[in-house]
C-alpha cells in the first residue's frame, strides 16, 4: 500500500512530539461531521443523486444483473467494441493493484507494452490507490503514455505532500497535508479527460476505482465512466476526489469528506485509500464472473491482467530494534501477505469462470532503493524496468507466487 513508509519516515525523530500529545491530545481543533449513524441507512446513502455511481465491493446481490439494470437504467451496451472470436466477445480486464510510488512500476509496463504493439484496448480497467491514479489513463489508451510517464518520474515527495507533524498527532486527520496532491490530480483530470471517459463509458468499455468507507469498514467501488456521463456542475470535482480518496493513504494524508444523502437528510462519509480493504480487484462486487455474462450478448471470454506496483515476494531486510523499524516491518509483511490473499482468492474466480489469469509484479532482482516516498531518481529506474518488460514481453505467471 505504501503507508507504511510513509508514516514510518513523516514520524522519523518525533518521539518527543508524540510525548507531547499524550500531554496535550485535546488541544487541536476537531473537525465537525454529520456522519451515518446507522448501517441500514448507510446502505441507502446516494452521492449527487446518481445511485448507479457506486457499490459496496464486498456485497453479494442474489440478483446482481436486476439491481444493476435498476440502478443504472441507461447504462450502455457492454462491449461494444470488443474483438470476437467465434462470435463471442474478448472481455480483457486489467487490474491494477496500490504501492504508493511503486506506480511507477505499472506505469512502465503499460508505456513499453504500448511499444511492443499488442496492448489491448481494455474494456473494463480497475485501480487501487496508486492504481487509481494510473487507471484513468491506462483506460483512455496510449496517447496518454506520456503523462503516465511524467507523473511517476517527475515528481518528488514536496510535490506530492507536506508535512505537518505536530498538527497531526495533536488530534488533526492526519500527518502531512496533500493539497499538493490534490493540485497534481487537478492539473491532469481536467475536462477533457472527463469527455474521453464519458465517450469511451458509452461505448460499453468501464472504469472502476475502489475506497475505503471508513465509517463503515468497507471497500467502495466507485464507477468513474457513469460519473464522467453524468454532466453534472460537480461531476468533475467528484470524480477527482474519488482518486484522491483512492490513494488518501491513512494517517498520512487527510481522509476524503464526501457529501451524501440517506433517508432525506444530509450526511458526509470519510473515504481513504482503497488499499486499506483491498489491494487489487477485478469485478465491483463479489459474485462469480458468469453472473456478469448477461450482460453480454454471448457468453465473454475473459482475461485478467493484473499488475502489481511493488514485489509480492519475501525480501530479506536486517530491522533495527527499534519500535517504528519493528511496527512498520510488521504491517508491510502483514499486508504483503494480505496481497498474496487477494491473489489467490482472484485465481480461484478466474479457474472456477474460465478467465485467463495473468499476473505480474516488480521482479526480485529489481535493488534500487528509494530514498523517499516519492524518489523521482527511484521512480524512473522502476518505470524502465516496468517499460523494459512491457515491450519485451510481459512475463505473465499464470497463477500467484506459491
Amino acid at each position: 500500500m505504501g503507508f507504511v513508509r510513509v508514516a514510518a519516515k513523516l514520524l522519523s525523530s518525533r518521539i518527543v512530539a508524540a510525548m507531547l500529545a499524550l500531554v496535550l491530545g485535546g488541544c487541536a481543533s476537531e473537525i465537525v461531521r454529520e456522519g451515518i449513524p446507522d448501517a441500514n441507512l448507510a446502505d441507502h446513502a446516494i452521492v449527487d443523486d446518481l445511485p448507479g455511481i457506486r457499490f459496496w465491493g464486498d456485497e453479494h446481490p442474489k440478483d446482481f444483473i436486476a439491481e444493476l439494470r435498476q440502478r443504472l437504467p441507461n447504462m450502455p451496451r457492454i462491449a461494444q467494441g470488443a474483438t470476437r472470436v467465434r462470435g463471442r466477445p474478448v472481455v480483457e480486464i486489467l487490474a491494477l493493484s496500490g504501492g504508493g510510488g511503486d506506480g511507477a512500476f505499472g506505469a512502465g509496463v503499460l508505456t513499453g507494452w504500448s511499444e511492443r504493439g499488442d496492448r489491448p484496448e481494455f474494456e473494463v480497467v480497475t485501480g487501487v490507490s496508486a492504481g487509481a491514479i494510473i487507471a484513468p489513463f491506462a483506460y483512455l489508451g496510449t496517447r496518454y503514455d506520456g503523462a503516465l510517464r511524467e507523473i511517476w518520474t517527475k515528481y518528488q515527495t514536496s510535490q506530492i505532500a507536506t508535512a505537518q507533524i505536530l498538527p497531526g498527532i495533536l488530534g488533526g486527520a492526519s500527518l502531512a497535508d496533500n493539497a499538493p496532491l490534490e493540485d497534481l490530480i487537478a492539473r491532469y483530470a481536467d475536462k477533457r479527460l472527463l469527455r474521453e471517459i464519458a465517450a469511451e463509458y458509452r461505448k460499453g468499455r468501464m472504469l472502476f476505482v475502489l475506497t475505503t468507507n471508513l465509517d463503515a469498514q468497507r471497500p467502495v467501488v466507485w464507477n468513474l465512466g457513469e460519473i464522467a456521463a453524468s454532466k453534472r456542475p460537480g461531476s468533475l470535482e467528484l470524480f477527482r476526489k474519488v482518486i484522491m480518496a483512492s490513494a488518501a493513504i491513512p494517517g498520512a494524508f487527510p481522509p476524503i469528506e464526501i457529501p451524501v444523502a440517506a433517508g432525506g437528510k444530509a450526511y458526509d462519509e470519510l473515504h481513504v485509500d482503497g488499499g486499506t480493504t483491498r489491494e487489487v480487484f477485478v469485478q465491483p462486487v463479489n459474485v462469480p464472473f458468469r453472473a456478469y455474462d448477461a450482460l453480454y450478448d454471448a457468453p465473454p471470454i475473459r482475461r485478467l491482467y493484473i499488475i502489481k506496483n511493488g514485489k509480492i515476494a519475501p525480501e530479506q531486510e536486517v530491522v533495527q530494534p527499534k519500535t517504528l523499524s519493528i511496527v512498520s516491518r510488521s504491517i508491510a509483511t502483514l499486508i504483503k501477505n494480505q496481497n498474496l490473499g487477494e491473489l489467490y482468492r482472484i485465481h480461484r474466480m478466474a479457474e472456477d469462470g474460465g478467465a485467463e489469469f495473468n499476473f505480474v509484479a516488480v521482479p526480485p532482482s529489481f535493488d534500487v532503493k528509494s530514498k523517499q516516498f516519492f524518489d523521482p531518481v527511484y521512480q524512473s529506474a522502476l518505470f524502465e524496468e516496468g517499460r523494459r518488460m512491457g515491450r519485451d514481453g510481459v512475463p505473465w505467471a499464470k497463477r500467484p507466487p506459491l
